[in-house]
């Protein structure tokens, strides 16, 4: 990877997070009873969209971080486990461990664990979409690691918000941080090729 294509990739998932938050907040903006454009002048909607799209910038950085965080790992555990089997197995498990503890992490002592069961599973659903396309361009070696990428990755990653127990605050979290990391992983493969080496002198053209 030069230097050109990770700083192509870094700037294009803070724009994407920039974008994502924006689109989370309209969201908010929309649905949330609690905020209205009545109670706010032009200004509390200026800063309030400066902030939006500050907060998308930082969540497209902690994205691009937890991404690289993620191929280290990935590539240490592949030196350690010699058996690749292994290593896809114990994805699977963190897949379904992480995403138990994202529902056990919010539902209070003696509460019902229904309402909080949509999130990983609409997580799910979109990593399922998303491997599903990195699978049709990869190959199938890509489909436990990409899966565990979109769904454990991303769930780790939104604890912050999950902690909150807040609905909407959770979704100005989880959609930057899932479309950032959706973009980086179906880039990868684009990101990490070669450039083609330079060939023989072209055949310059017939005078015909």
């Amino acid at each position: 990877m030069t230097l050109a294509k990770w700083a192509s990739l870094f700037l294009s998932t803070i724009g994407l997070g920039m974008a994502a938050a924006l689109a989370a907040g309209i969201a908010v903006f929309a649905f949330n009873p609690e905020v209205s454009a009545a109670g706010m002048r032009r200004v509390g909607i200026g800063y309030n969209l400066m902030q939006t799209l500050i907060v998308g910038a930082l969540l497209g950085a902690f994205s691009h971080m937890g991404f690289f965080a993620y191929l280290v790992t990935n590539y240490f555990a592949q030196s350690i486990f010699r058996n690749r089997p292994i290593w896809l197995y114990i994805q699977v498990f963190l897949i379904v461990a992480v995403a138990f503890y994202s529902v056990a992490l919010r539902v209070p002592p003696g509460g019902s664990v229904l309402p909080f069961l949509p999130l990983p599973l609409l997580v799910f659903a979109g990593a399922a979409f998303v491997t599903r396309w990195k699978v049709k361009e990869t190959g199938a070696r890509s489909l436990i690691p990409t899966l565990f990428f979109m769904t454990a990755v991303t769930l780790l990653e939104a604890v912050p918000a999950l902690r909150q127990y807040n609905a909407f605050g959770t979704l100005m979290m989880v959609l930057p941080l899932f479309v950032c990391n959706a973009w980086q992983i179906l880039r990868l493969h684009r990101v990490v090729k070669p450039s083609p080496a330079p060939g023989p002198e072209r055949e310059r053209p017939s005078a015909a």
